[in-house]
C-alpha cells in the first residue's frame, strides 16, 4: 500500500469557531439550559444551524465553557461532581464510585424525584463543561495531538485555546472525515 504526500494541519484548521455556536449565559437554570439546548436541536434538525452544543458565556460576553445535554443530564445530581472527576477515571472505576457513594446517601438514589425542583433552582455554572487538562488543545497544536487527546480521554469535543481565550471547538466527527477524506486521497493499493 502506497501514501502520497499531504500537508500535517493543525488543530485550527479544523476548528470550530466559537461564533458558529448558540450562546446560553452562565448564570441560566437548568429549566432555561433545556429550552436553549431544545432551541438547538430543533435548529439543527431543520438545517439552521449546524451544532447542537450551546456554548456558554460570562458576564462580560467571554466564551467560558460549554454545555451538552450529557451536561444537563449530569446537573440533575449536582453532587457527582464533588465525588468524580471524569477526566481522571475509568468507566468500571465510576460505577464503583456511584455504588459506593449512594450506600453512603451523598449521592440521591432517585434524581427524577428532585427534577422540577431542580429545573428551578439550579443554575447552569454548577454543572457545565470547562476547558480543563485533558480537555483542552491550544489551536497551533498538531492534528496528531489532538488524535492522541481524543484517543485517550473519548471526548466528543475538545476546546481550543488561543493563550487563555477560548476560541473553538475541535469536534470528532470534523476529525473522522478528515482521516476518512486523507484515506481515500491519499493511500493507494500498491
Amino acid at each position: 500500500m502506497g501514501e502520497k504526500k499531504h500537508q500535517h494541519p493543525k488543530v485550527k484548521d479544523l476548528m470550530v469557531d466559537v461564533k458558529e455556536f448558540h450562546t446560553i449565559p452562565i448564570h441560566a437554570t437548568f429549566y432555561e439550559a433545556h429550552g436553549a439546548l431544545e432551541k438547538a436541536q430543533k435548529d439543527f434538525l431543520a438545517g439552521r444551524s449546524k451544532y447542537r452544543t450551546l456554548l456558554v458565556e460570562d458576564e462580560k460576553g467571554t466564551i467560558v465553557g460549554k454545555l451538552s445535554p450529557m451536561d444537563l443530564i449530569q446537573g440533575l445530581e449536582p453532587k457527582y461532581a464533588d465525588v468524580i472527576d471524569p477526566n481522571r477515571l475509568r468507566f468500571k472505576d465510576i460505577l464503583y464510585v456511584i455504588e459506593s457513594e449512594k450506600h453512603k446517601k451523598v449521592l440521591w438514589e432517585r434524581p427524577f424525584d428532585q427534577l422540577c425542583r431542580t429545573a428551578m433552582d439550579t443554575r447552569i455554572k454548577s454543572f457545565i463543561t470547562l476547558p480543563v487538562e485533558g480537555h483542552k488543545l491550544r489551536k497551533d497544536d498538531s492534528l496528531d495531538e489532538a488524535l492522541h487527546l481524543f484517543a485517550m480521554t473519548r471526548h466528543d469535543t475538545l476546546f481550543v485555546m488561543d493563550g487563555n481565550k477560548l476560541v473553538g471547538l475541535l469536534i470528532f466527527a470534523d476529525v473522522y472525515d478528515y482521516i476518512s477524506k486523507t484515506i481515500e486521497e491519499t493511500c493507494t493499493l500498491s
